[in-house]
């Protein structure tokens, strides 16, 4: 096996590993929201954390792996649009990482205060902000976006980030189209009635 191959190697191991972390933060996700108690409500964000934390190495694992690949290619591809938009994507990712990262260390002290009170009360109604709803899903559709391009390997750098963009604006309106949902035990106008 020569350098090349090794490192497509590890790129792909990277996307296995982002796919693996996207399911369980997801599957996490939605446990943390339909928990009974503060105790398993941290629980299930804990699970969300720990398995966030591999989202930037894999970002990095992505760059590094892909630069080298494009380094001893010999091709002068710097500039297409792929890569452009590989590199876009993987900042765009990097910053939602940051920024959902904050967001959930805040919600850590939030419920770590509430289960020192005990960790057997009923779990609170969260209202998350609207960015942090949204972007879990249009982070989903910008690894899309970019492995699309990463095939396609387009060299219009407008039609690469046009494939990302595109991305984001149907994952960004499938989440704010989405009906509402109530929380189990939250009264209606209708029902209080």
């Amino acid at each position: 096996m020569d350098r090349y191959h090794f490192a497509l190697f590890l790129h792909l191991v990277a996307l296995v590993v982002a796919a693996g972390a996207t399911a369980i933060t997801k599957l996490a996700a939605g446990r943390r929201a339909r928990a009974r108690t503060v105790g398993e409500m941290l629980e299930w964000h804990d699970v969300l954390s720990s398995a966030a934390r591999l989202f930037p190495l894999c970002l990095a694992t992505f760059v590094i792996t892909g630069s080298y690949m494009l380094s001893i290619s010999r091709l002068n591809v710097w500039s297409s649009g792929f890569v452009v938009a590989g590199l876009a994507g993987s900042g765009l990712l990097l910053v939602s990482s940051v920024y959902l990262g904050v967001k959930g260390a805040a919600l850590r002290r939030m419920l770590e205060a509430t289960a020192a009170r005990g960790a057997d009360q009923p779990a609170p109604v969260l209202v998350p902000p609207t960015l942090a709803v949204v972007l879990p899903q249009v982070n989903s559709a910008i690894a899309l976006a970019v492995a699309f391009d990463m095939v396609a390997k387009p060299a219009s750098i407008g039609g690469a980030l046009g494939v990302v963009a595109l991305g984001v604006l149907m994952a960004t309106a499938s989440v704010l189209l989405r009906p509402a949902r109530t929380p189990a035990g939250a009264f209606t106008a209708s029902a209080a009635g």
